[in-house]
C-alpha cells in the first residue's frame, strides 16, 4: 500500500525560520498540497543575519537571485569573522577566521603542521596570513571566487550579511503559493500525542496533516509528548540580546565583527545604510537599562534560551528555528541550523500518516547538529582569558565530552577530530583553535622531511602571493556600489 501524501501543511510563527521553511516546501511539495502560514506578532523579524557560505546553496535551490536578495535585504558580503578582546591582558589582540582554504598541503602533510613547525622558529607570521579571505577581509577587499582551480581566488568563498526583515520579504516573494495571514494561537488541541487542531484567538480552527512550529516559545511543539527543553545556559551564559542600528561606516569590511567586553560580547554586522549591532549579556549581571547604555541609545531587547528540545519532531508537529533550538549567535552561523532543519525535513518528508521512523532520524540528526555548533561557541568562552565575572563563570563550566576530546587531541598533536553532523569543517576548527591561542604541543614530524630553509621559502612565497592577490581585489564598498 502507498502512503497517503500530505494535503495540508500549517506553519505557525513566521520570521526567518518560518519563511525559509515555507519557501522550501513551496518548491518541494506538489501543487495539490495546501501550505498555510499564520504569522504571530512575537515571531516578527528583527536585527540582521550573519551567514555561512552554505546559505547561498539554499538560495540556489529556491532560484533566489542574489542581486535581488541583496537589494531587498540591504545585503553586504561576508568573507569571515573578526574576534577581538578575548583577553583583557592584550586588548589589541584579534584574529580573523576567513572563508577560504588556509595555505596548501605540500609534501602530503596538512598545512597547519608546516605552519606550526615554522612558528616555533618565529618564521611563519600569523596563521590567517595564509587565508585569502582573512587577508582580503582585513583590507576591506572583496571578489567572487574564481572557477580556475589554478588561481588562488578559487580557494575563496563568501557568506552574506542580511537585514532579517528584508530577507523575510525576499523569501515571501518566492513562495506566492503560501496562504499567509496574521493571527495568534489561543489553544493547541492534542489527541493521542498529535495535534488535532490549533485554535486562533479569533476562533478559527486550523487543521493540517503537518504542523510546523516556528514560534519563539515553541507553543505548538511544547504541547506534544517528550519535547522538554534541554537547558544549555551553564556553558553559554548570555540570556539577553540587545539590538540597534547605528550609522554605517564609510568603508565597511566584508567581515562580521565580534568584540568581547566585560558584560558579554558585541557583534557588528555591516548593512547598506547602517550597521546592525547586537549586545549579548546575562540578565543576572547586566540590566536591560545598562545594556541600552552600552549601545548608546534605544535598543530592542530579546530573550535568549540557550538549548534545544528533547525532540524537535513529535507526532505530526515539527519545530524549527527558535522553537527547536536557541544558541548564542557567536559563531557567525545565523540560519545554519534552520537550513539544516529544512533540508532534513524535505529529505525525510512525512506522509499524512506520519511514520515515527522519519521523526526519530530527524531528531537524531538535529540533536547532533546543535551539539556540534554549540561546542564551537563554548570553545570561544573556554579559550577566553578575560577575568570579568561572566567570562570567568563560563570558563569554569565543564565542556561536553566531545569538545573536551576534540580540544585535547588538538592541543596534543594538532589533530582535529570531526564528528557526524559538523557545521564547521576541519579548517574552521583549526582557525578557531589557533586564533584563540590554543597551540598544539607538537606538530606532525612528517613535516620535518622538508628542509627548514625550503619550507620557510615556500611559506614566504605563499604569504606573498595571498597578499598580492588580496591587494588586487576591488574594495568591498566599490563592489557594493556596482550592484543595484
Amino acid at each position: 500500500m502507498s502512503a497517503s501524501p500530505l494535503n495540508r501543511v500549517a506553519i505557525f510563527g513566521g520570521g526567518v525560520a518560518g519563511w525559509m521553511t515555507a519557501a522550501a516546501l513551496a518548491r518541494a511539495l506538489p501543487a495539490a498540497c495546501t501550505i498555510r502560514m499564520v504569522e504571530t506578532a512575537c515571531a516578527a523579524s528583527r536585527g540582521a543575519l550573519s551567514t555561512l557560505p552554505a546559505l547561498r546553496g539554499f538560495h540556489r535551490l529556491l532560484e533566489l537571485d542574489e542581486t535581488s536578495l541583496m537589494r531587498a535585504a540591504r545585503g553586504t558580503f561576508k568573507l569571515g569573522a573578526r574576534y577581538s578582546g578575548w583577553t583583557d591582558q592584550e586588548p589589541d589582540r584579534n584574529h580573523v577566521e576567513g572563508f577560504s582554504d588556509t595555505g596548501a598541503n605540500f609534501d602530503s602533510v596538512a598545512f597547519h603542521h608546516h605552519w606550526l613547525r615554522a612558528h616555533r622558529r618565529r618564521e611563519a607570521g600569523r596563521y590567517e596570513d595564509y587565508n585569502l579571505a582573512a587577508v582580503a577581509g582585513r583590507m576591506g577587499r572583496f571578489a567572487r571566487p574564481s572557477e580556475d582551480p589554478r588561481s588562488v581566488l578559487s580557494t575563496l568563498s563568501y557568506g552574506l550579511h542580511l537585514d532579517a526583515a528584508g530577507y523575510v520579504a525576499a523569501l515571501r516573494a518566492t513562495a506566492s503559493r503560501v496562504q499567509a495571514r496574521a493571527g495568534e494561537v489561543a489553544e493547541v488541541a492534542v489527541h493521542d500525542g498529535s495535534i488535532a487542531a490549533v485554535i486562533l484567538a479569533d476562533g478559527e480552527r486550523v487543521e493540517a496533516d503537518l504542523f510546523i512550529d516556528s514560534t519563539p516559545d515553541g507553543r505548538l511543539i511544547a504541547a506534544t509528548p517528550e519535547t522538554e527543553w534541554i537547558d544549555g545556559s551553564a556553558a553559554l551564559p548570555c540570556d539577553r540580546l540587545a539590538m540597534r542600528e547605528i550609522p554605517p561606516r564609510v568603508d565597511p569590511a566584508p567581515l562580521t565583527e565580534f568584540e568581547a567586553i566585560p558584560e558579554g560580547w558585541l557583534r557588528r554586522v555591516p548593512l547598506r545604510g547602517g550597521d546592525a549591532v547586537t549586545l549579548a549579556y546575562a540578565s543576572g549581571l547586566t540590566s536591560d537599562e545598562a545594556a541600552r547604555e552600552i549601545l548608546g541609545g534605544e535598543a530592542t531587547i530579546a530573550s535568549l534560551r540557550n538549548g534545544r528540545r528533547q525532540r524537535a519532531w513529535s507526532g505530526n508537529c515539527l519545530a524549527i528555528g527558535p522553537a527547536a533550538v536557541q544558541l548564542e549567535p557567536l559563531n557567525g552561523d545565523d540560519a545554519q541550523v534552520i537550513q539544516s532543519g529544512v533540508g532534513r525535513l524535505i529529505a525525510l518528508l512525512p506522509t499524512a500518516d506520519s511514520s515515527p521512523l522519519a521523526a526519530t532520524e530527524y531528531n537524531r540528526l538535529m540533536a547532533e547538529t546543535f551539539d556540534r555548533a554549540r561546542d564551537m561557541a563554548v570553545l570561544r568562552y573556554l579559550a577566553a582569558t578575560r577575568t570579568d565575572p561572566l567570562w570567568s563563570r563560563a570558563r569554569r563550566t565543564e565542556p561536553s565530552a566531545a569538545l573536551a576530546y576534540k580540544q585535547a587531541q588538538f592541543e596534543s598533536r594538532g589533530r582535529v577530530v570531526l564528528y557526524d553532523e559538523e557545521t564547521f569543517v576541519e579548517g574552521a576548527w583549526v582557525g578557531a583553535f589557533l586564533g584563540h591561542g590554543i597551540t598544539p604541543r607538537r606538530y606532525d614530524r612528517l613535516a620535518d622531511r622538508l628542509p627548514a630553509d625550503q619550507a620557510d621559502a615556500t611559506l614566504a612565497r605563499l604569504r606573498g602571493l595571498i597578499r598580492q592577490t588580496a591587494e588586487a581585489m576591488p574594495r568591498h564598498a566599490d563592489v557594493l556600489e556596482d550592484r543595484p
